[in-house]
């Protein structure tokens, strides 16, 4: 694959995902969100953050 085809192939995907994604960001601070930051420590955090939202609307 080529330098040209990987750009065609990059600018495609920040089309698609201008189009179908929202990037949502959380800063933690070493102090006071320890707790957090350990939980998360080697866990696939975006994985780990969706499931604890999608519980938390099931639950009301």
């Amino acid at each position: 694959m080529g330098a040209e085809d990987i750009q065609k192939r990059n600018a495609r995907q920040q089309v698609w995902d201008k189009e179908n994604t929202v990037h949502v960001s959380i800063k933690l601070q070493k102090a006071t969100d320890a707790d957090i930051i350990e939980f998360l420590d080697g866990k696939s955090k975006q994985t780990v953050i969706k499931e604890a939202l999608r519980r938390m609307i099931q639950e009301g």
